[in-house]
């Protein structure tokens, strides 16, 4: 089964973010307004393989019953160990394996990983056939970027649509860029061209700057993607997928801080830091008249028992 051919377009997915989208955070996406598809967050093939296996299997940790697709995304250097990795989650009930090849983080590239392998045509070859060797029947995709240090789009998007890939995310800035320009979906609209010519089959999805559905529909009408990925827009909304656009009340954010505290702890327990917890604080503490001195007492705290009692206490302030 190919879960990309499947989804009506344009489809809309939650994109992969280290530290973000856990299995917690999927859950609480999916109750406030899910998308067509999920993302895990991406896990290295070295850590998959090695003594420290477990901690590193956490990011690709499942809901027991998920509402919706969730592809596993994975990311290295080592042909062999992708092989490994994507024959062992073909059988662990994910509907797809993307391979990262667009984290800009400057550690990660150094090593010749993620958006480091752009423009490294042999080993991107040699890691998607490993990959698709090793998936069986799972659909595998890539996600990257349109270039390293330049742009090289149709170059690059050319030779990975050679590869017989199911999907194909474009961030439509390079790497050496990271978020500081604004995207620039024009070359986006170049991908979906040559895919139209080399991979008609390829599904195209589009990455960058996306603030919700409603922007994210126009954009797909302005350049024919398959589907759109929101990235740092649902820090931004946490309705960000919502058919109908809806505005959170306060009461409804602290809501859903509530029922993020309570997942958190019932998931890891005192497994994973508190503060990881902190940078989802302003996707719910904002939008009224207090809101960013509430936040900034938040961050001082130390677990989630402090978070509690600070809204508690400053419960009869929130005002819109």
């Amino acid at each position: 089964m190919n879960v990309w051919q499947e989804l009506e377009k344009p489809f809309f997915v939650l994109a992969p973010m280290d530290d973000v989208t856990d299995v917690v955070f999927r859950q609480i996406v999916a109750q406030a307004a899910p998308p067509d598809l999920f993302m895990t967050e991406f896990a290295s093939t070295d850590g998959l393989l090695s003594p420290g296996r477990e901690r590193v299997m956490e990011k690709l940790r499942l809901e027991d019953k998920p509402t919706k697709p969730i592809i596993a995304q994975i990311w290295g250097n080592d042909p062999d160990k992708y092989f490994a990795v994507a024959k062992e989650l073909s059988k662990s009930g994910f509907a797809g394996i993307d391979i990262n090849m667009g984290c800009p983080e400057k550690g990660i590239v150094a090593r010749g990983c993620c958006g480091g392998i752009i423009g490294n045509y042999d080993l991107a070859a040699k890691i998607i056939a490993a990959t698709k060797a090793g998936a069986g029947d799972l659909p595998v995709s890539v996600k990257t970027r349109v270039g390293l240090r330049t742009q090289i789009t149709e170059e690059w998007a050319t030779f990975l649509l050679k590869q017989d890939i199911a999907a194909l995310t474009i961030h439509a800035r390079t790497v050496k860029e990271m978020s500081k320009v604004p995207a620039r979906w024009e070359e986006i609209a170049k991908v979906v061209k040559l895919r139209d010519e080399i991979a008609p089959k390829t599904r195209i999805i589009g990455n960058g700057d996306v603030i919700n559905r409603a922007h994210g529909l126009t954009l797909a009408a302005e350049t024919g993607v398959d589907g759109i990925m929101i990235g740092r827009g649902i820090f931004h909304d946490i309705f960000a997928f919502a058919k109908a656009e809806h505005e959170p009340t306060p009461d409804e954010r602290l809501a859903i801080l509530h029922a993020h505290l309570d997942l958190f702890e019932t998931t890891w327990g005192e497994t994973h830091s508190f503060q990881i917890l902190k940078k989802f604080f302003k996707i719910y503490i904002s939008g009224w008249y207090g809101a960013a001195e509430l936040r900034a007492k938040l961050m001082e705290a130390n677990n989630p028992s402090e978070v509690r009692a600070i809204l508690q206490k400053n419960s009869l302030q929130v005002t819109v």
